[in-house]
Order: structure tokens, then sequence, then C-alpha cells
């Protein structure tokens, strides 16, 4: 059975109804409350009730209008460590997007991509969506993969990638290799050593996990007009703007109110240099842009990890994007 399903009176059924793989992830929470938020019916799939059992489609899917699929098991650095687990992600959403020839509907299906991966490193940022692609690392190889098999898969749903910059937010794994801020943070709370990998000059474009969520809500509410569309529609998602990580180093300090030694490491051969996305796409299309600040939203994030300092750390064993 699907993990979670929102409540609606029973007189009707609501149009759309929305699917969430990989509902259990920082992302997929995020946007599973963004949903319930709006009133929306939302069905949710982890890795405990999945989606696609062997080959069998879970019968509810059948009748999805629109699927978010978020669901991941692998970050940059494991990708490059253990190729076969990137390879194994791509291998799950072909099996995915095969089971869903089962629905009708011609369902929208967004794909939570990379935009920070993707795009070609010997082109100058920003990248907008007609920048060459040309992945440098596994993952960025995988994730275009993943891409591709949508495209291909048109001709039964209405494919949408949404190509994330690095997002960060209250609700992160805080463990190497999952985004800086968090990692950030919880080496303060528990006195380890902050470090910064290369020079500290490298720009990322850091964008608050609630804007992200509010631009799936935005594809929702475009997705007559998304299914209309003969090709693929790819959409930038981030904040638009580079960050180096020694301005961020400065946002945390100014946050937290004190200064904050870092210890700087070489860096790490798979890593790109300077990544940020021009999102006016989005606008155009979805009518969204991000509205959360990277003060404001270090800030809120410091909040959240203040406030749960002394609860108990969830499960490393639990996949994040599950």
């Amino acid at each position: 059975m699907p993990a979670a399903l929102l409540p609606y009176d029973g007189l009707h059924r609501p149009e759309p109804v929305v699917a969430v793989v990989g509902a259990g992830g920082f992302l997929g929470r995020s946007v599973m409350r963004t949903l319930s938020g709006a009133g929306v019916e939302t069905l949710g799939f982890t890795s405990a009730a999945p989606a696609v059992d062997g080959m069998r489609l879970d019968p509810a899917l059948r009748h999805c209008d629109v699927v978010f699929y978020l669901a991941t098991r692998i970050s940059p650095a494991i990708a490059q460590r253990e190729p076969e687990r990137a390879a194994q992600e791509v291998a799950g959403f072909r099996t995915f997007l095969d089971a869903l020839r089962e629905n009708p509907r011609r369902p929208v299906v967004a794909l939570a991509a990379s935009g920070g991966t993707v795009y070609d490193p010997r082109c100058e940022p920003p990248y907008d969506e007609q920048s060459p692609v040309g992945p440098s690392n596994v993952y960025g190889r995988a994730k275009l993969e993943q891409e591709e098999a949508l495209a291909r898969a048109s001709d039964w749903l209405a494919p949408v990638v949404l190509r994330l910059s690095n997002v960060y937010g209250p609700g992160q794994r805080t463990t190497a290799g999952y985004g800086v801020i968090g990692h950030w943070m919880q080496a303060l709370l528990t006195g380890e050593q902050l470090r910064i990998l290369g020079h500290g000059g490298s720009s990322r474009d850091y964008v608050h996990i609630d804007d992200v969520a509010n631009s799936m809500l935005a594809v929702l509410g475009r997705a007559p007009a998304l299914r209309a569309t003969d090709r693929p529609t790819v959409l930038n998602i981030g904040a638009g703007a580079p960050t180096s990580l020694n301005d961020l180093h400065k946002c945390l300090e100014a946050t937290v109110g004190r200064p904050v030694p870092v210890e700087r490491e070489p860096a790490r051969p798979f890593d790109r240099r300077d990544v940020w996305l021009d999102i006016r796409r989005a606008a155009e299309v979805l009518g969204w842009r991000p509205e959360i600040g990277l003060a404001e939203g270090i800030a809120d994030t410091w909040r959240y990890h203040l406030s749960t300092e002394r609860k108990p750390a969830r499960s490393a064993h639990r996949p994040d994007g599950w």
C-alpha cells in the first residue's frame, strides 16, 4: 500500500491525483508537506512501500495524473566510489517507467535531476537549459541517463526534468557528501572540525528546500499545459546566483555570531569548480521564482539544527531519497 494518502471528502475524485516516489527522503518529505498544505491528494511511496514491486506497478499509480520521481540512494561521492550503485539507480528508474505503461492517463512525470552535474564543465556558467551537457563524473552521467530514459518514455507519459542545483535546508542528511551546509552545522554542534575542500573560491547555486518544493507545486498547477507538449520540458531550479565556499563560510559565521575556524583540504578530483544556473525559463513556464535568500535560509536551517540538537539522529542506514 502507498506510504501516505492524504484524505479528501469522498464525494468526488479530486483532480489531479498526485504521487511522490521517494516520499521519505529529504526532498520527498518537503514536497509531501507542501502538497498537503495546498490540499492536494497525495500518494507517497518509499522503499518500504515501493511504487514498483518487481515489475508490478502499485495499482494506485495506474490512476495518477502527476508523478514526482525524487527517489535516490546515491550522492556524487557514493557514485564515484561505487559506480555499480549509480547503474542500479538508472536501471530502477527504467523499470519504473516501463511499469507506468499501465497508466492510461499519460501522466506528467517530473524527475528530480541534477543541474549541478549534467552541464559540460568546459562551458562557463551560468547554465541555461540549452547549455551543452557533458557530465564529468559518474553521478552526473547517471542523472543524464535518467533524463534520457524519461524522454524515451514520452509515448506513454509527459516528461518534465527539473535540474536542481544544490538543495539545502532543515531535514537534510548531515553526513559528508550530502550537502556542505548541513554537514558544517552538524560539525559545529558536535565540536568537529569544519573542512573546506580546495581553495574555497569555487561557487555553487544554493537553493532552499522550500523553494524547490514550491517549484513542484507549480509543476502541478501547470500539469495540463505540460501534458500538451510533444517534447520533454526541461527546467533549471535553483537560486540563480553563485556563492563561493568562502562566502558561505562567512554567512555561517554571521548566523552563529562567532568566528568558525576551518581546515582546508585538497579538492576532490570529481568536484566541479563553478556551477550556477540560469532559472529564467522556470519563471516563464511555471511562474516560479525562489523566495528564500541565502542568509534567511542559513538562519532557518541553523534554527532547525539547534532545535534537534538533543534528539536522536535519524538512522544513517536509511536511504536519504526514500
